[in-house]
């Protein structure tokens, strides 16, 4: 980080922070299956993880259709949702990895929602 610029250097020290503070009150009640999201410019991942970090089930919206990207993550979450409920699972947590819940991601944590799926 000693190569970038201070706004970018804030940017990355807030998302880090936001990051850290998420993750531990997530592992800190020790859920049963928790969803964690990571996001690019172009496309919006995710994974279902245990409680041993085994990865149980994974989408990701680059074959999603959709106009806009918040259209194509939705798709891509209520094709999650179809994993998990095939696997008798009905409750996780939902893990938005330090990212900010608008757009995209609130998109990914509705479809779920819709699924069935208590977040």
């Amino acid at each position: 980080m000693q190569n970038l610029k201070t706004t970018a250097k804030d940017k990355v020290s807030k998302y880090l922070r936001r990051k850290t503070k998420v993750n531990a009150t997530i592992k800190a009640s020790h859920p049963d299956f928790r969803i964690v999201i990571n996001k690019s410019n172009k496309y919006i991942k995710a994974q279902l993880l245990d409680k041993m970090g085994t990865v149980l089930a994974y989408v990701s919206d680059k074959d999603s259709n959709g106009e806009t990207k918040s259209q194509k993550a939705q798709n891509a979450w209520q094709q999650l949702a179809k994993l998990i409920k095939e696997k008798n699972i009905e409750k996780v947590v939902f893990d938005r990895n330090g990212y900010l819940y608008h757009g995209r991601v609130k998109a990914f944590a509705d479809g779920i929602r819709e699924g069935g799926v208590s977040l």
